[in-house]
C-alpha cells in the first residue's frame, strides 16, 4: 500500500490512526509491521524521527557494522537478517531503524536486483504473538530513494508512506574518492570529511549533527559501489577518481585552460599536497607565490625559473601554467615536450630553427642560458643540430647561419672553431655565443712590461695557425726570422727571465698553483675568467711572462718550480694541458675546444677555494700545435724524444744544423722550429720540448684580495687621420700590466699595440668622415679625444 502526505503534520496524524489498528485492514497491518517511510531529503527525515523519539526505540545501522572493519559493507542479506534480529529483540516495542537508507541506497539494483531484494526480504518480515497484541511498528525512513521505490508503489502487500516536498535545494553533494583527499589543506572549514562506512553512517544518526551541504567520503566501499546509488534525489555525487577530478570536480577549483594530460597524475597529486583553500584559492596566486615572482608574462622570466626550479613537479606546473597563459615560441616547444624531468625541452628547442625572427632571438636566448647552466645535448640532439647548421649556409650564407648558434652545442662550438679556421666568419661574430674561444683569438698579451713587440704579433700569428689547421706561411717566415739559427734564438730567449728567477725574491707570494703546458697563448682567457670574479674581490694584480729551461720538457721545470717551495710542500698541480695535447684522440683544431674547458675549470677550481691569500699561478712550458703540419726532419743518429722536438745524439758531435738547438752537452739537440727532428710528429697532437715561443715563453699570473689600481694617462699624438695613414697614435704612461689598451671608433673596436716606450699605434681605421672622435680603453677606465678626418674622397664632376 502506497500513500503520500503534503506536510509532516498529515503523516504525524496518519501514523497515530494506523498505530490504532482500526480498519478492515487492521489484522493485515499488525501481522506486517514494517512502514518504509520515503523523504525528499534530510531534515523532513529528521523532524519525523525526531517526532518518534518518545514512541520509539530509535536504532543505528551503525552498530551493525564490524569496529574492527569500519570500511567493509554489510551484505543486503546481512542487513535483513540483523533488522529481522532486531524487530524481535525489541517485541513487541516499537522501533525505528535509521539509517537504512545511507547503506542500502549503495546495494546493487541492476542485474542481481540486491536492493530490491533486500526490501523484498524486509517487508515480508512478520510480528510474532506479543507484537501483534501490541500494534508492534518498525519504522525505516528512506531518503532520497524515491526512484528505487517506485518498483513496490502498487504492490498490496507493502507499506510506503511518502511525504512530499516543494523544496529543492536541500541535497548533500557527495565527493567520493578511494580513500584520498590528496593532502588538500583546509577542508575541515567547508567541508564534512568521512573516511569509511560507520563514520557515513554516524554522521546521519543525530539530528543535531552539523553536517555541512558538500561532504568528502573517503570509504573505499562507497567509492566503489557509487555507481549503484543512482537515481537518488537526496544526493549529487562526484566521483573522483584521481587528484585532477578531486580539486575540479569535487572542490570546484579553477586552473583555467589547464587539463589533464597523460601520465601526469603524480604532478597533479604533488599540486593538491601544495594547496590550501582555507581563504579560498586562485590558481594564478598561487603558482606565482610558489615561485616567489610577481609574474611570469614573458620567456626570460620562463627560463630563469625553469632552471632555478629544477624538481620534475615545478617544471610541470612552470610549463602548464605558462601554456595557460601564453601562446608564444615557447608554448609551441612546451606542446611537444613530455618529460619535464630532463632535457626534453632544451633538446626540442635546441632541434628547432625557426624562420620567425622573434622565435629565433627566443630560442637563442633560452639555449644561452641553457649553456650557461651546463646543459648537455644527448648525441642524438647532437647530430640533429650538426646535420640542420651544415645546410643553412648555402641557403642564407654563414653570417646568417651564425644567429642559430647559441654556445649549448658541441657542434656549434666545432663549426665556430671552424668556420673561423676558413675565414668564413671572424672572430668578432662569436663573441656572443662562444666567449671563451673569442677571448683566446681576439686579446693580445699584455706588451706594457717590457715584453718585446714581436711576441704578440707572433702569439697571434701562432693562434691563427692553430685554429686554421695549417703552418701557416706568415708563421714559418717569422719562426725562421726569430728561430734561424742558435744566435737567433738566444738573442730573444736571454731577454727573459725564469719563473723562479722572477719569483725567488718575492716574499708576498703566498701560495703557488702549477699548470702543466700552460703557454702564453692563453694569457687573454686566463685574464677574463679572473675578471669574473671581482664581485668575490678576487684580482689580478700582475701578468709576467718569464721562459722555461732548455730543453722545454716537464721534468726538467718541474724541478725548478719546486726550488720556490719550502723543501716539506708540493706544488699542486692544477690542470694539464700537457696530458691533453698527447691524446691519440684529437683532431685538429677541434681540440681547442677541450684545451678551453681545461683551462677555465682549472682557474675555475683555483678560485673556488680562495682564501685571500696572494697566489700565483705557473707553468712548465707551453705547448705548440704546429709540428704536426710539418713532415719531421728524421736526423740520423739521434733518439727522438717528446716526438723528436728533443733529440739525443748516440754520440758527442759538434755538428750544427738551423734546424736545432745545441745544448751544453753537445748531444741534447731542440727543435728552433715547428719541424720535428725525428719523424713526423703524430696528426692532432700537441707538443713541446722545442725552441718555440709557444713552447717556450710561459705566463705568471699574480692574483690577490686587494686591487691594485694604476692611474693610467694618456695624450694623443695624431691629430689628424687620412685614407692615406688610417692610424692613430697615444703616449700612454702607466699601463697595468693586466690591462690591454684598444679604442672604439665608429662603433667599432680597434687594438692598439706598442711601437716602442710610452707610445702605442691602433690598427688601422675604417674611416667616417662623419666621426671625429676616438675613444681609449684601458682596463675599466675610457676617455674621449677628438681628431680631424680627412677620406681623401673626391666626387668626379660628371657633367665636366
Amino acid at each position: 500500500m502506497y500513500r503520500s502526505f503534503n506536510n509532516i503534520e498529515e503523516l504525524e496524524e496518519y501514523l497515530d490512526w494506523d498505530k490504532q489498528a482500526n480498519g478492515y485492514d487492521a489484522t493485515t497491518r499488525d501481522r506486517y509491521p514494517i512502514r518504509f517511510v520515503l523523504f525528499d531529503n534530510f531534515r523532513d527525515c529528521y523532524d519525523f524521527v525526531n517526532y518518534l523519539q518518545s514512541k520509539a526505540h530509535v536504532e543505528s545501522v551503525e552498530n551493525w557494522i564490524d569496529q574492527r572493519y569500519p570500511d567493509i559493507i554489510i551484505t543486503p542479506v546481512e542487513l535483513a537478517e540483523r533488522i529481522a534480529d532486531h524487530i524481535k529483540g525489541k517485541s513487541p516495542h516499537d522501533c525505528v531503524i535509521a539509517p537504512f537508507s545511507e547503506l542500502a541506497r549503495f546495494y546493487e539494483n541492476s542485474s542481481k536486483k540486491s536492493f530490491d531484494a533486500l526490501i523484498k526480504t524486509i517487508k515480508a518480515i512478520q510480528a510474532n504473538p506479543d507484537a501483534l497484541e501490541n500494534h508492534q511498528r518498525v519504522y525505516i525512513p528512506i531518503v532520497g530513494l524515491e526512484g528505487k521505490m517506485e518498483t513496490f508503489t502498487n504492490d498490496s502487500q507493502i507499506t510506503i508512506w511518502r511525504l512530499l516536498t516543494t523544496e529543492k535545494d536541500l541535497t548533500y553533494r557527495l565527493i567520493l574518492t578511494d580513500k584520498e583527499d590528496y593532502g588538500v589543506k583546509g577542508l575541515e572549514n567547508s567541508y564534512t570529511i568521512v573516511n569509511n562506512i560507520r563514520e557515513w553512517l554516524n554522521i546521519w544518526r543525530d539530528i543535531d549533527k552539523q553536517v555541512t551541504p558538500h561532504i568528502i567520503c573517503k570509504s573505499r566501499a562507497i567509492y566503489a559501489n557509487a555507481l549503484n546509488a543512482q537515481p537518488d534525489n537526496a544526493f549529487s555525487y562526484e566521483v573522483c577518481d584521481n587528484a585532477y577530478d578531486f580539486l575540479t570536480k569535487g572542490l570546484n577549483l579553477s586552473f583555467g585552460s589547464l587539463l589533464p594530460q597523460k601520465n601526469d597524475d603524480d604532478n597533479w597529486e604533488e599540486l593538491a599536497k601544495d594547496i590550501d583553500i582555507s581563504d579560498g584559492f586562485s590558481f594564478t596566486k598561487y603558482v606565482l607565490s610558489h615561485f616567489g615572482v610577481i609574474e611570469i608574462n614573458d620567456y626570460k622570466t620562463f627560463i630563469n625559473l625553469w632552471f632555478s626550479h629544477r624538481a620534475k613537479h615545478d617544471r610541470w606546473l612552470l610549463a602548464r601554467y605558462y601554456s595557460a597563459i601564453k601562446e608564444d615560441y615557447i608554448t609551441k616547444i612546451l606542446s611537444q615536450t613530455e618529460n619535464y624531468g630532463t632535457s626534453e625541452f632544451i633538446e626540442n628547442l635546441a632541434c628547432d630553427f625557426p624562420e620567425n625572427d622573434e622565435y629565433i632571438g627566443i630560442r637563442k636566448y633560452c639555449l644561452s642560458y641553457a649553456a650557461e647552466h651546463h646543459v648537455i645535448l644527448c648525441e642524438a640532439v647532437e647530430s640533429h643540430v650538426s646535420k640542420s647548421l651544415d645546410e643553412l649556409p648555402s641557403k642564407i650564407g654563414y653570417t646568417s647561419t651564425l644567429k642559430y648558434f647559441t654556445g649549448i652545442s658541441k657542434k656549434e662550438l666545432e663549426k665556430a672553431v671552424y668556420w673561423i679556421g676558413q675565414r668564413h666568419i671572424s672572430v668578432d661574430d662569436i663573441a656572443g655565443f662562444y666567449p671563451d674561444l673569442y677571448y683566446y683569438l681576439k686579446e693580445g698579451i699584455s706588451l706594457s712590461n717590457g715584453v718585446p713587440e714581436w711576441v704578440d704579433d707572433y702569439i697571434r700569428e701562432y693562434k691563427k695557425s692553430k685554429i686554421s689547421n695549417e703552418c701557416s706561411a706568415e708563421i714559418k717566415s717569422k719562426i725562421n726570422i726569430i728561430n734561424g739559427s742558435e744566435s737567433a734564438f738566444y738573442k730573444w730567449y736571454n731577454q727573459f727571465s725564469t719563473t723562479y728567477t722572477i719569483l725567488s725574491s718575492r716574499k708576498d707570494i703566498e701560495k703557488i698553483y702549477w699548470i702543466d703546458g700552460l703557454g702564453i697563448d692563453w694569457i687573454p682567457l686566463v685574464k677574463q675568467i679572473i675578471s669574473e670574479r671581482c664581485d668575490q674581490k678576487i684580482y689580478l694584480n700582475e701578468i709576467k711572462i718569464a721562459c722555461a729551461k732548455l730543453p722545454t720538457k716537464t721534468s726538467v721545470n718541474k724541478d725548478d718550480l719546486k726550488r720556490l717551495l719550502p723543501s716539506d710542500e708540493q706544488l699542486d698541480k692544477t690542470g694539464d694541458l700537457d696530458s691533453l695535447a698527447h691524446r691519440t684522440d684529437n683532431i685538429s683544431p677541434f681540440t681547442i675546444i677541450k684545451e678551453i674547458e681545461q683551462v677555465r675549470s682549472s682557474i675555475e677550481n683555483i678560485l673556488q677555494y680562495y682564501n685571500g691569500k696572494k697566489l700565483a699561478i705557473v707553468s712548465d712550458h707551453g705547448m705548440t700545435y704546429l709540428s704536426q703540419y710539418e713532415q719531421g726532419k728524421n736526423i740520423g743518429g739521434v733518439d727522438s724524444d717528446h716526438h723528436g722536438r728533443i733529440a739525443i745524439r748516440k754520440k758527442t758531435d759538434n755538428a750544427i744544423d738551423e734546424s736545432y738547438l745545441r745544448l751544453e752537452d753537445n748531444k741534447t739537440l731542440c727543435a728552433l722550429k715547428h719541424e720535428s727532428l725525428c719523424g713526423k710528429v703524430p696528426s692532432g697532437q700537441g707538443v713541446h720540448g722545442g725552441c718555440t715561443p709557444e713552447e717556450v715563453l710561459v705566463p705568471i699570473f699574480i692574483i690577490s684580495n686587494s686591487s691594485e689600481t694604476i692611474n693610467w694617462v694618456a695624450h694623443i699624438r695624431t691629430l689628424e687621420v687620412s685614407g692615406t695613414s688610417p692610424r692613430v697614435q697615444f703616449e700612454i704612461k702607466n699601463i697595468p700590466a693586466t690591462d690591454i689598451p684598444y679604442i672604439e671608433y665608429d662603433k667599432s673596436r680597434y687594438e692598439v699595440h706598442c711601437l716602442s716606450g710610452d707610445i702605442y699605434e691602433t690598427d688601422d681605421l675604417i674611416l667616417n668622415s662623419a666621426c671625429e672622435s676616438v675613444i681609449l680603453h684601458i682596463g675599466t677606465k675610457s676617455e674621449a679625444f677628438k681628431i680631424k678626418v680627412s677620406t681623401g674622397i673626391e666626387e668626379n664632376d660628371l657633367f665636366g
